[in-house]
């Protein structure tokens, strides 16, 4: 079993940390076959410090993160200029934009490659 769960792409799903559970991301990466470890933005670079190297970071900047916004979208921008993150694709994430991205398989296979979705590691 534990070669299967090292097969599965991992990614890293970062939010402000008041999660609905009608809403959660998390969710739909698992029915894609993802694991994921979500966590606020505040606990972001402590979790980076443990997990192996994620193949990809989303920002949850759906609309219930309004009063966030800013904050989530300038920590994707240090996300994206840090060396530990170098060739990690960071996503900033909202419903509407997946829907218009064709879902959230489409913006796996743009950001990461047609083998987002197959179980290897690029």
């Amino acid at each position: 079993m534990r070669g299967t769960m090292n097969a599965l792409r991992k990614v890293l799903v970062v939010d402000s940390g008041h999660r609905a559970e009608t809403d959660l991301l998390s969710t739909e990466l698992a029915e894609l076959g993802l694991a994921s470890v979500t966590t606020s933005m505040e606990a972001a670079e402590a979790v980076l410090d443990v997990i192996e190297r994620p193949s990809a970071i989303f920002i949850d900047i759906s609309n219930r993160h309004n009063g966030r916004l800013a904050s989530l979208r300038e920590f994707a921008r240090a996300l994206r200029r840090s060396e530990r993150t170098i060739g990690v694709p960071v996503i900033e994430w909202s419903r509407d934009a997946a829907l218009s991205a064709g879902g959230l398989s489409g913006i796996l296979r743009t950001e990461i490659g047609p083998q987002a979705l197959s179980g290897q590691e690029a």
